[in-house]
């Protein structure tokens, strides 16, 4: 899963958090893209994904709620890992 890069929101907390940290340990994902409004939680998720073994994290503190941050999350994700192709988790609840 060396290449492959998830997009996951809601990723700071709860299932967001759990689902991220059992896709780097449990199924070799090194490559992520954080979304969720706290910015701090984050920033504390992705010191452990790097200490479980990710190889690049990026954390994008955005508002899920607003179309222009949905658009951003996606966009942002493409341009850092320069890939057309992406793997989308979304733990929103709508």
């Amino acid at each position: 899963m060396e290449k492959k890069v998830v997009l996951l929101t809601g990723a700071s907390t709860g299932i967001g958090a759990y689902t991220v940290r059992y896709l780097v340990e449990k199924k070799g994902y090194r490559r992520l893209a954080l979304v969720a409004r706290r910015k701090e939680k984050l920033e504390e998720v992705a010191d452990e994904l790097r200490s479980l073994g990710a190889t690049e994290v990026l954390i994008l503190p955005l508002d899920m709620s607003k179309d222009d941050d949905s658009v951003a999350a996606v966009e942002k994700t493409v341009q850092h890992f320069e890939r057309k192709s992406r793997r989308e988790f979304n733990m929103r609840i709508v």
